[in-house]
């Protein structure tokens, strides 16, 4: 009796815990890759990136010092990551793209990005939130705006 109630209840501890330990590991193994991607694009010292957001396997770190920041899509098939010296930016915009044949009733977000107009006439996009790889829930584009939301008042506050 002894012997079966002990097997069942490391039956059970291993149940609970496995789940625990692979979220973590995968947790740890993406918080590398992504210092891995800074230390890509910002050889000299990556630690300095310490103001960093994580939200729906996207990624913005910023240098606040050097006014650097870096934007990564897990998302993205492949995923991308661009990084942005905002010294060279001249000014911010946010863009979202509605299309309404989806409902007649409202309108369906499929894009939402910011558009960073750099002082060499070129831009660089961010893509926060496109339905064409983020199919499933429509729900993920009120995050994501709102993400995005807040990302554009700090580019604006930092380029001016």
């Amino acid at each position: 009796m002894e012997t079966s109630t002990t097997i069942i209840g490391l039956g059970l501890l291993l149940i609970t815990f496995f789940p625990i330990i692979m979220l973590m590991r995968n947790q740890q193994i993406k918080k590398s890759k992504i210092n891995e991607i800074i230390a890509l694009n910002c050889p000299e010292n990556p630690k300095q990136f310490s103001i960093r957001e994580f939200q729906n396997s996207k990624v913005v770190a910023l240098h606040p010092e050097k006014n650097k920041l870096v934007f990564v899509d897990f998302n993205a098939q492949p995923e991308t990551a661009q990084f942005v010296d905002l010294h060279e930016v001249s000014t911010c915009e946010m863009k979202s793209q509605i299309d309404s044949s989806f409902n007649q009733k409202k309108d369906f977000v499929v894009k939402v990005e910011l558009i960073l107009n750099l002082k060499n006439k070129t831009n660089q996009i961010l893509k926060f939130y496109d339905f064409e790889y983020e199919k499933p829930i429509q729900t993920a584009y009120f995050r994501d705006n709102q993400f995005a939301e807040k990302w554009f008042f700090e580019i604006n506050k930092r380029i001016k």
